[in-house]
């Protein structure tokens, strides 16, 4: 698939925006504040702060998937797997969307640039 070859890229640089933002919270940076949450702390609580924390983690493995299958098949699981993640970054796409935040529905953009990179990779490893 000949999309794959630019949505790989903006997909990865859509991840490191992520954990960006993710960490940026995990420190409880003022520059976030408006950016995650629905804009609604001063101060993030502990709670969102360590699940922010794992989920930048994850941002960082989902870097290393993309840039390892840009190219490579996967195994059989693939691509189950890369299916259920872009379903959820549908998900919270609409969720960005539906933030009182303004700063945060502009988070849509990359969470839609994830979604139809990671169903299009679940579509090319299941026409393999």
């Amino acid at each position: 698939m000949k999309a794959l070859k630019y949505l790989i890229p903006l997909s990865i640089i859509s991840l490191i925006y992520n954990a960006a933002i993710l960490f940026s919270v995990t420190l409880n940076l003022d520059w976030v504040r408006t950016r995650a949450a629905g804009g609604q702390y001063e101060t993030f609580p502990i709670g969102i702060r360590f699940v922010d924390f794992l989920m930048g983690i994850f941002m960082l493995f989902l870097i290393a998937m993309l840039w390892n299958h840009r190219e490579k098949p996967m195994d059989e699981k693939g691509p189950m797997v890369t299916r259920i993640i872009g379903y959820t970054f549908f998900i919270s796409m609409f969720f960005q969307i539906a933030s009182r935040s303004m700063d945060e529905r502009w988070n849509a953009i990359p969470a839609g640039i994830l979604a139809v990179t990671f169903i299009a990779l679940s579509r090319r490893e299941s026409n393999r």
